[in-house]
């Protein structure tokens, strides 16, 4: 079913429909923008991390692996949700974003222990999400300098959580949502960009392993007549 709908789903805006836009507006759009927003950030820390490996294994450990992993944590988290839902044990719906997870793992075994690692696994994820993001900053900041100091990364983790607070403070999760959405819009203009410079930067990689290849190539002796 995941599979049959994903195209039409990707592609679905619906317009004229408000209840199906409001889904669209709030998840689909929302997911969209956040990770355009993170681009920046995360790719050139990944791509600084993985230096050394191939186009092929930089993508199957950046796109496949993770995608797999979150294929399957959707997957019994998600149904574990609609299943306690459609049982009427938890309103499940009617929980803030913030604490759907701990609601869902409050109806199972080892809840206290599950709950920890839950919160292990969040702090994780945001430690190295501001890591990237500050380590892509300092390096942006200092002339491209491949090791910012831990100074400057410093100052730019502490204006990304106060900035951060206080759009928690002001607006909640929809306030931080919205400037995601409004951070993405003009960068999605560069990341095409980006996509044309990378199939040009290959293409004249290709071209010049092909001209190499041709100077490097022996060349069969003459044989002289008699």
């Amino acid at each position: 079913q995941y599979l049959s709908n994903i195209v039409q789903m990707s592609f679905r805006l619906s317009p004229n429909d408000p209840e199906k836009r409001e889904w669209i507006n709030g998840w689909t759009i929302f997911y969209w923008a956040w990770w355009i927003s993170w681009a920046p950030f995360v790719g050139i820390f990944i791509a600084r991390v993985s230096r050394g490996r191939t186009i092929r294994e930089f993508l199957v450990g950046v796109l496949v692996a993770p995608s797999i992993l979150v294929f399957l944590w959707f997957s019994i988290f998600g149904v574990s949700a609609m299943d306690l839902q459609q049982k009427n044990i938890v309103d499940v719906a009617g929980l803030s974003t913030e604490t759907m997870l701990f609601g869902v793992l409050n109806e199972y075994p080892l809840a206290m222990i599950t709950s920890i690692l839950a919160l292990i696994l969040i702090a994780i994820f945001f430690i190295t999400s501001a890591d990237s993001a500050t380590f892509v900053l300092g390096m942006q900041t200092t002339y491209g300098s491949l090791n910012p100091s831990g100074s400057v990364k410093v100052s730019w983790g502490i204006i990304q959580s106060s900035v951060a607070a206080v759009l928690l403070f002001s607006g909640g999760l929809e306030a931080l949502q919205n400037t995601a959405k409004l951070a993405a819009l003009p960068f999605s203009v560069v990341i095409i960009l980006m996509i044309v410079s990378l199939y040009k930067s290959l293409n004249d990689e290709r071209r010049a392993i092909k001209q190499a290849n041709k100077v490097s190539k022996p060349r069969s002796p003459r044989v002289k007549k008699a």
